[in-house]
């Protein structure tokens, strides 16, 4: 019987044997072996496209290589972030990012900035002579301010209140969560890192306490961010409170150059660390794994110090039960935009074209400034060759770069930049499909409403009386409790993550078309507050959030009414449904399981410009249900239960 020959031209590990080969006559009675050309043919294209087909097998070199690795992917309970660099350089900045994108994507984090403890030690602020090297009584002050604060963070990492009392899981949670320590210090010399890896890591004085050690290091030698860096440090840092501009900004020099004289920067390749070069500019990293590679260094490469704002708002209404009825239709995820929302629709697209052409006339205003945005990151580029490509300082200045903007189609000038991300819903990407402007809009799934598994479509209230168990989890823990066969809020941060680190890396004007539930998410990324309370925070139909970002990290936030309807004029900004229909009974009063605490912060709110009465007030107080796109009738039936103003489950 004739070989398989195919099959063993398939298993490279056996040999042909010679007389097995097929043959053929070539007319002289010899037989001789015809090459085959097919599975030469087949090898060669294989090996090209996908290199050795051998099973890969670990030996010494690849242990040896990889020996960090398998080290540092452990994702320990505990992890430290030790910031080294001069003054200046952005450290705290970094750090307060730091905390609010790890304390956002569920990690607990404190910044321990060794500052406040030297000017506890110290009394009050410190003279430039206070950094030299050569005084040893300052150094041994400075070293005892940065042991205090090492070992609050420690204590504070194993999960100790700073008397060195346990502290117990808190209540509202029952997610186990690992610790993030800042320590925020200039940690300038070899030395001083050493001794912080030392006392993190040592097994005898903290046994089994594994705790993992990353060094950020904030490099800067651009000379005109450095002195806008300086100015703000002069104005803002508790030094130099009683100092006029002048004097501060000579004593922070004094101090620079006392650190400068015995600056070492990183160069032990056996720790993990990141460097970044004048704030992400330029950003190097060694042995870094595991999460710190999956989030943490792409949010690092995101952020910059440029000034553009961050636009967020609901999709556009759909229809009303009585245009449903008139139509005899029903309600659907597919649903498109009713009257309202195409109102909004146009009404939005007036607002954005106004703040957006407002925002590039300061942006070439600030262009003849001495301290024209050094260091911003060019990562963000909104569309290729258009607003916010930053490609040179000329590009940014005359009127020609408008030009340079186009749609999709790639002829139609657009009158406006901005980088647009829509969910996937159709009443979202209609929110945005303004008439002959064929703006790019980024869809994704990221932004769609919280998945409500087989609870999709039904009330809270018949929740209550058909899942009474899950119901009472959802009272006790609404973030993190799950829809069965769905999500919970606590699955939204994940993934959300990709694309807050989108939004922080552009550098020009950014929209965001979303839902309630998704946006309560990021909005509590944008505040600042505990991600676990976002389902307390009210979301207005046809209102845009505005955030623009703050010298110290953080955001300002306004929030603008770009329609006003008859529908909503009369209705309880306090307690929006998504996309739900306003002329529905007031809920005024009504308690929501999805409310543990009450936002304080007082928002600044505007009216859309050309507005001739007075702007309303949209009050962050109340809380309004994470789901529906609609409001319904129906009458509340279990009074013993806490339950949400009305409304369906569709967002």
């Amino acid at each position: 019987m004739a070989p398989n020959v195919m099959g063993e031209a398939l298993n490279p590990s056996k040999e042909v044997a010679q007389d097995a080969s097929p043959s053929v006559n070539n007319g002289d009675n010899g037989m001789h072996q015809q090459p085959n050309h097919e599975v030469e043919g087949r090898s060669a294209t294989d090996y090209y496209a996908k290199g050795s087909a051998e099973a890969a097998t670990e030996n010494a070199l690849t242990l040896a290589k990889i020996k960090h690795r398998l080290r540092l992917t452990k994702k320990d309970e505990r992890l430290v972030i030790v910031l080294v660099g001069l003054p200046g350089r952005g450290k705290s900045f970094i750090a307060r990012k730091l905390q609010n994108f790890l304390t956002w994507r569920g990690s607990e984090c404190r910044v321990f900035n060794v500052g406040k403890y030297r000017r506890q030690a110290a009394d009050g602020a410190c003279a430039a002579d206070f950094f030299d090297s050569k005084n040893e009584a300052a150094a041994q002050m400075r070293q005892k301010a940065a042991s205090l604060a090492l070992d609050d963070m420690l204590q504070w990492l194993d999960n100790e209140d700073l008397s060195g009392t346990t502290t117990p899981a808190t209540a509202t949670s029952r997610v186990r969560k690992d610790r993030v320590g800042i320590f925020d210090a200039t940690n300038s010399t070899r030395e001083r890192r050493e001794w912080v890896l030392k006392e993190c890591t040592c097994g005898i004085k903290r046994p089994g306490k594994p705790t993992g050690v990353v060094f950020v290091e904030s490099i800067c030698d651009d000379k005109d961010l450095l002195h806008a860096n300086f100015m703000t440090k002069v104005n803002n840092s508790p030094d130099y409170k009683l100092m006029d501009v002048t004097e501060a900004m000579a004593d922070l020099l004094s101090r620079v150059k006392k650190y400068e004289e015995a600056y070492e920067t990183i160069e032990d390749d056996s720790m993990s660390y990141i460097k970044i070069f004048n704030l992400s500019s330029k950003m190097l990293v060694n042995h870094i794994y595991g999460r710190m590679a999956k989030s943490i260094v792409p949010a690092l490469m995101a952020w910059n110090i440029g000034t553009r704002p961050v636009f967020v708002c609901r999709a556009g209404q759909t229809m009303n039960e009585s245009e449903r009825a008139n139509l005899k239709c029903i309600m659907s995820k597919s649903e498109d935009l009713g009257p309202q929302g195409r109102a909004f629709r146009d009404a939005l697209f007036s607002h954005m074209k106004e703040e957006c052409l407002d925002f590039i006339n300061r942006r070439q205003k600030a262009a003849f400034s001495p301290n024209l945005n050094t260091g911003t990151s060019i990562s963000g580029n909104m569309n290729r060759g258009g607003f916010g490509s930053h490609r040179d300082l000329a590009s940014l200045c005359d009127n020609k770069e408008e030009e340079g903007y186009v749609g999709t189609d790639g002829v139609t000038p657009l009158p406006f930049p901005c980088h647009i991300m829509s969910s996937t819903m159709p009443r979202a990407r209609q929110t945005v499909a303004w008439e002959d402007m064929p703006y790019p809009v980024e869809m994704l799934s990221n932004l769609n409403p919280l998945d409500k598994g087989d609870f999709m479509g039904q009330e809270l209230e018949d929740l209550a009386v058909k899942s009474p168990g899950w119901y009472n989890q959802l009272v006790a823990d609404p973030f993190y409790t799950r829809f069965p066969g769905g999500e919970c809020y606590g699955d939204l941060t994940s993934r959300l993550e990709s694309v807050v680190v989108d939004i922080e890396q552009q550098v020009g004007p950014v929209l965001v078309i979303s839902h309630v539930s998704v946006l309560q998410v990021l909005v509590a990324y944008f505040r600042n507050t505990p991600v676990e309370d976002c389902t307390s925070i009210a979301l207005p139909l046809n209102t845009v959030l505005k955030f623009t970002p703050a010298k110290g990290g953080g955001w300002q936030e306004s929030q603008h009414r770009v329609l006003n309807s008859p529908a909503n004029s009369h209705c309880d900004l306090t307690s929006m449904d998504d996309d739900m229909d306003c002329d529905a009974q007031s809920t005024v009063g009504l308690g929501s399981p999805l409310m543990r605490t009450h936002m304080t912060s007082r928002l600044s709110v505007s009216s859309h410009r050309g507005r001739e009465s007075p702007p309303e007030v949209i009050s962050p107080l109340a809380a309004p249900p994470i789901w529906g796109d609609h409001n319904s009738n129906r009458n509340l039936m279990a009074p013993s239960l806490p339950l949400p103003s009305e409304s369906n489950m569709m967002e």
